[in-house]
């Protein structure tokens, strides 16, 4: 929903409810008709096309708001329940904020400093509805941007507290938020907590989202928002750059977890730098007591998100076993887990875990192997990006061809010796439709650093005899090399509907390649990826082929 069709919202909602009943003497049978067969629709049947118009063309919505009346009354609120998403164009912000402030008291106005002529303006001015009413997304960091262009645009001089202003408005207005995201303030001279406001007991009671990126100098925070929400099903928090700063933090944000009914998603985040940096281990967090409180939620938790933790030799895996809901684990840039005590472990631990990711973190074999095991038919994704400088576990593929055949998607690195198992674990993985590997030694840009894999011409051609039937995409992310008739085998023998096809770093493809894959594609592909090829792809070729390969991916180094 485009910012403009929002704010014209404003002034057009009354207007099209008068004209779509006004009598015109040329067309009243074909209006009546249009206005009793819009109308006539059930409620819920609206709603579902409003919430569909709201995620579609840019102001698709907006014209539904035109139709008639119904519809701009069961419309407007899904248009304005999250005004400020992606509002960058200052005037635009500075309407939006108008159309809020034409909704405050006299006082209110009178308390933001602003000028005579700005006060008596705004008071004058009325709106068929209290937008904020409508409010359902509240991200902090969007209306403090907001606010202040506004006081840019509006040239404002004196001390003028638009953000505390009209978010004060929202939570006294609004009383159905849903979705709550900031950044806390750190200035000790602004010490705002939004828990503490007049009408925050009603208006973030149901809130079901939680998303905190930083720590907040007002340490009651967390305090005050487990009295007041307590339904939060998402909650996401990140301590980066060696946060926190006072001790209370971490064991306010443990209680916090505590007074929780039903938290179905935990990601927390303690990044000190970029992935790319060398950084400072010492100033990661020990956030032992935060994984301790999570056995409070192990009913409904079914999504976990560990990112960038230094487990202090403490994983939570006692905890993690209790999860029998458990459904997707995500573990990336984390160290230090510490021996795994099996004694925790019981029959039903993650079993219904359909979704595995294992990035650059030093994991030990015994947990990884414990996870393929357990849950078995369950698990279908699985993402296990390690660098050379990490242990890598190199039997995943021994491990999917005992216990996991229902693999839909994966993206492995493993080690050359791992590729004679790769028919079996293909021939088994009936269901599987994208494949991705990588060279477990490949180190961050220096793929040419790598080693060739010489492919038998028995064992490439059986690869692609083992393609399974659903498989669309096939990439290779490894430096293979097989000579041109291994590969018109397999390209013979690949029953797979492929869409997708990559050998990005097999130098061996050339022209005489390429040729072979034109001859013997059974159906076309939306992608070739050969980046590294040893040759330019004759570009006659190229374009005669275009439809049987939309899209090529080569270069010349």
């Amino acid at each position: 929903m485009s910012s403009s069709s929002l704010l014209s919202s404003t002034t057009s909602s009354s207007a099209s409810s008068t004209s779509s009943t006004s009598p015109s003497t040329s067309s009243s049978m074909s209006s009546s008709t249009s206005s009793l067969s819009s109308s006539s629709l059930p409620y819920l049947c609206l709603r579902e096309i409003f919430e569909f118009a709201s995620h579609g063309k840019s102001g698709l919505l907006y014209s539904c708001i035109l139709v008639c009346k119904f519809w701009n009354e069961l419309a407007i609120p899904i248009l304005w329940r999250d005004p400020f998403y992606n509002l960058h164009n200052h005037l635009r912000i500075t309407k939006l904020l108008d159309v809020y402030l034409c909704n405050f008291t006299l006082k209110e106005l009178k308390n933001l400093n602003l000028s005579t002529n700005l006060i008596e303006d705004y008071n004058k001015k009325s709106s068929k509805y209290n937008y904020a009413e409508f409010l359902r997304r509240l991200n902090l960091t969007e209306i403090r941007t907001a606010t202040s262009f506004w006081l840019k645009n509006k040239i404002i001089l004196k001390d003028c507290q638009i953000f505390q202003m009209i978010c004060n408005h929202f939570i006294k207005h609004s009383k159905n938020i849903k979705f709550l995201e900031f950044e806390p303030e750190c200035d000790p001279l602004f010490d705002f907590n939004l828990f503490k406001l007049p009408g925050a007991e009603f208006s973030l009671c149901n809130l079901k989202k939680f998303s905190c990126y930083g720590e907040p100098y007002n340490i009651n925070l967390f305090e005050q928002a487990s009295k007041i929400s307590t339904k939060i099903q998402e909650l996401k928090i990140i301590l980066f750059y060696g946060c926190p700063i006072n001790l209370l933090t971490l064991n306010n944000l443990s209680n916090f977890i505590r007074s929780q009914r039903q938290i179905k998603e935990f990601f927390i985040d303690n990044r000190i730098g970029c992935d790319c940096c060398s950084h400072d281990l010492s100033l990661a967090l020990d956030l032992t007591i935060i994984f301790k409180s999570l056995n409070t939620q192990i009913i409904t938790l079914s999504r976990l998100n560990f990112i960038s933790i230094d487990f202090h030799n403490q994983f939570p895996f006692d905890q993690l076993t209790k999860c029998e809901n458990l459904k997707e684990l995500n573990i990336k840039g984390c160290w230090n887990f510490g021996e795994i005590n099996l004694i925790d472990l019981n029959f039903n631990s993650f079993k219904k875990l359909t979704d595995l990711q294992i990035i650059k973190s030093s994991i030990p074999e015994e947990l990884i192997k414990i996870l393929l095991i357990q849950s078995g038919k369950s698990l279908k994704n699985i993402k296990f990006e390690q660098s050379y400088l990490e242990e890598n576990f190199t039997e995943f593929l021994k491990y999917f061809i005992e216990y996991n055949p229902n693999l839909i998607q994966v993206m492995i690195y493993i080690d050359s010796k791992e590729l004679q198992d790769l028919p079996k674990f293909l021939r088994l993985s009936k269901q599987l439709c994208k494949l991705e590997l990588w060279d477990k030694n490949t180190r961050r840009k220096q793929m040419e650093l790598i080693d060739m894999i010489n492919i038998e011409e028995e064992l490439f051609a059986d690869i692609g005899d083992s393609l399974p039937n659903n498989l669309k995409d096939l990439t290779i992310n490894m430096k293979w090399n097989f000579n041109i008739k291994s590969f018109e085998r397999f390209i013979k023998n690949c029953k797979a509907p492929l869409e997708i096809l990559g050998f990005e770093y097999c130098e061996c493809f050339d022209n005489d390649y390429f040729d072979i894959l034109i001859k013997n594609l059974k159906r076309s592909l939306k992608k070739l990826n050969v980046r590294y090829c040893s040759v330019k792809l004759n570009s006659e070729i190229r374009k005669k082929n275009e439809h049987l390969i939309q899209q090529i991916d080569s270069f010349i180094r």
